[in-house]
């Protein structure tokens, strides 16, 4: 199973490395990395032509090394693991929206995942636990009254569309902040920092976006052997203003064939027109890793400024209507409220 992961940016050359070093890191390589940058002007261009080509004499390198030394060993399937490409596109866009679906349009992966150029993985292990909840056809029929989604005819195994965990805001630590957090490691919750191993640099936790609460049921577990469960989601958590954060939700890609691309007609909120459209409208089937995997440093467009954030809600109440949500400012209210807790979760 091929991952494309892409990554839309535009003058950001710190945090875009970061974000390819994170992606670099995983130890599930049959991965592309797009990177679609919007005609930056801050040496951007430059440096992704240079890893461009140094991964292109590493391919060389490698592959003279599997021939010579293990590549007949392996079969075809697990020679493909050692798959990871990275493939550059810029010119200029008309929003990060706009940049995605470019990024759509060239993968060639069974499923897609974004990662913004801010943000990094949790750990290296990330992109192998969606691989292998992807992998799975359960057997197991989830109990009907617990998930709306999922329906089987003949009870056949169910192929799953999605994919979505739980996040993490950080923000990088200074120095000072990082010698009284290795004073005090041992009292500190574990959620409160983040050590990225990859990355070799620490991260103070600010916000925690539990997308379940609490999900135990054996009814909704995919398998024994999996620590994933099916969605729990039901039309009243979305009336309600649930959303997954939409980071960690990885799709197959042809749920975009199906249902289409993002709408570019929003400039801020199209992921949560989105989210209305796949889960809401089209009920498609989902499972929930009830970990996190995705690290997103603050400053992000929707939350950059007041003027943002009430224009971000104004995109919100347009998307709700536009799939005829009940009450959509009771919608939109709860959906703003639900972020307090993140502030205390722990």
């Amino acid at each position: 199973m091929k991952i494309s992961i892409i990554t839309a940016t535009k003058n950001n050359k710190a945090g875009l490395l970061r974000a390819i070093e994170s992606v670099r890191s995983q130890t599930y390589k049959n991965v592309e990395h797009i990177i679609v940058d919007g005609g930056s002007t801050d040496g951007t261009v430059e440096i992704l032509k240079k890893i461009s080509e140094r991964d292109r004499q590493d391919d060389i390198l490698r592959q003279a090394q599997d021939d010579t030394l293990h590549f007949d060993k392996l079969s075809a399937s697990s020679a493909q693991d050692y798959n990871y490409e990275i493939r550059v596109i810029s010119e200029a866009d008309s929003g990060i929206y706009d940049a995605i679906n470019k990024g759509i349009k060239l993968a060639t992966g069974d499923v897609i995942g974004l990662l913004h150029s801010d943000d990094f993985y949790k750990d290296e292990f990330v992109l192998e636990r969606y691989a292998k909840v992807f992998s799975r056809r359960s057997e197991i029929e989830p109990h009907k009254d617990s998930h709306y989604h999922l329906q089987t005819t003949n009870h056949q195994p169910l192929t799953i569309d999605a994919v979505y965990s739980d996040l993490v805001y950080v923000t990088k630590k200074s120095n000072d902040q990082k010698i009284a957090l290795n004073l005090s490691k041992d009292q500190k919750s574990e959620n409160e920092y983040i050590d990225s191993v990859a990355l070799n640099t620490e991260y103070s936790v600010i916000r925690t976006w539990k997308t379940h609460k609490k999900v135990n049921s054996e009814l909704l577990k995919l398998d024994i052997d999996t620590i994933a469960y099916y969605s729990p989601l039901t039309i009243n958590h979305l009336l309600n203003g649930w959303m997954p954060p939409h980071p960690t939700l990885f799709l197959r890609a042809s749920v975009f064939n199906k249902f289409g691309l993002y709408n570019t007609n929003f400039r801020i909120a199209g992921d949560y027109e989105m989210i209305l459209r796949l889960f809401f409208m089209n009920k498609i089937d989902a499972v929930y890793i009830p970990e996190v995997t995705y690290c997103m440093t603050l400053g992000g467009t929707s939350n950059r400024s007041l003027k943002n954030i009430l224009k971000k809600s104004k995109e919100d109440l347009s998307a709700l209507r536009s799939y005829n949500i009940p009450f959509p400012f009771i919608t939109l209210l709860k959906k703003n409220f639900r972020k307090i807790p993140q502030f205390f979760q722990k």
